[in-house]
């Protein structure tokens, strides 16, 4: 589909390194090569910043500190011209606020992005920016989508994308140094989570978890890759409930496809409605088994007793209780790996990404 140069700003306030941050950085530099030449707006400061300019993309530092905040408006308005901006792709409440009006008023046309699941407020502000202030809607999942609906918003203006994966990195992927680093014997089954540390993503739980099942007598290790505010809940959870020395916090890590490659199980605990988890994707690409929370919007790739075991959130009992389950089931835990991989492979891949984003971006530029 690839056409005419179009140059397109994203604009985000999170102060984290997660899956939204990383897939904006991944559509920027992916999305060069089709012609769409991007730049980031974020807060000075922020690892998403740090992480684009690695990438060689251009990033400008932007305060972003409240909606409708003047200055940040004043240099948004004077990127968006540097830049001859075609579409603005808001990723976040606080960004959005402050470039979507800019971007109205210099003709540019809007994209809202909505990657998270829980309920947007009802009230005139979350319909204004959804809804006038904005020419397109762009979800991660259908269940986000439907949850916009629900509010109001025309289904005709939402488009769902899902996040992309790379196959090919996590198919051809061999066990990296995980298990010197953290200490882990190269025979022990290992299960992980692999999320940024923040509390929706569940890793107190996670960490519960693994403690009843040692308790409970498994010889799996225990893993947390990622780093994040909810570290030193984690940190708190090993002391008190003990078994620290087979529960490791790796930290942030670069090399995921080599982690993948060393798990027995991969676990993704949420405590709330999300997008489509890329670190599920992620883990059907690698066609590593996954349990994960029932949640709306995970259960459109962590589906139950197809391509996942799911449990109820925020239930470290039953967590454990799963994991030792599919511990003991290799050929079980093997079915439902086949199934994920198949389904990322047949839906999910980076280029599908792809070809959606730029059939959105490129449709706003035709005439209405």
């Amino acid at each position: 589909m690839t056409g005419t140069s179009l140059h397109v700003l994203h604009t985000e306030s999170s102060p984290s390194l997660g899956g939204q941050e990383l897939r904006i950085v991944l559509e920027m530099e992916a999305l060069a090569a089709r012609g769409i030449d991007s730049v980031l707006a974020a807060r000075p400061g922020t690892p998403i910043i740090a992480e684009a300019r690695q990438r060689g993309l251009t990033a400008y530092e932007v305060p972003l500190r409240f909606n409708l905040d003047p200055a940040s408006m004043w240099q948004l308005g004077r990127i968006m011209r540097r830049h001859r901006i075609d579409v603005l792709n808001a990723h976040n409440s606080k960004d959005s606020w402050c470039a979507a009006p800019v971007a109205r008023l210099l003709g540019i046309p809007v994209i809202r992005a909505r990657h998270i699941a829980n309920p947007i407020r009802d009230s005139r502000s979350s319909k204004l920016i959804y809804g006038p202030l904005c020419d397109a809607v762009m979800t991660t999942g259908e269940g986000i989508k439907a949850g916009l609906v629900r509010r109001g918003i025309p289904a005709r203006k939402i488009v769902s994308v899902p996040t992309g994966i790379r196959m090919e990195s996590f198919i051809s992927a061999q066990p990296g140094s995980l298990r010197q680093d953290l200490g882990i014997p190269p025979e022990a089954p290992l299960v992980g989570q692999v999320a940024v540390l923040r509390g929706d993503r569940g890793p107190d739980i996670f960490a519960r978890a693994a403690q009843i099942a040692i308790e409970q007598g498994s010889d799996a290790w225990f893993v947390l890759v990622g780093d994040g505010p909810a570290r030193s809940k984690v940190e708190r959870v090993l002391a008190e409930g003990g078994h620290g020395d087979r529960i490791k916090l790796a930290g942030f890590r670069r090399d995921i496809p080599q982690v993948l490659a060393d798990l027995r199980l991969f676990v993704l605990a949420s405590t709330i409605s999300e997008g489509v988890a890329q670190g599920v994707m992620q883990a059907h690409a690698a066609s590593v088994p996954v349990i994960a929370s029932h949640q709306i919007g995970l259960d459109e790739v962590a589906i139950a007793d197809r391509t996942a075991r799911c449990v109820p959130a925020k239930d470290p009992q039953a967590l454990a209780t799963a994991i030792l389950d599919l511990l003991a089931q290799p050929e079980e835990a093997q079915r439902l790996a086949s199934a994920g991989h198949a389904l990322v492979r047949d839906g999910y891949t980076l280029e599908h990404m792809l070809n959606k984003m730029e059939a959105l971006y490129r449709g706003l530029m035709e005439p209405a």
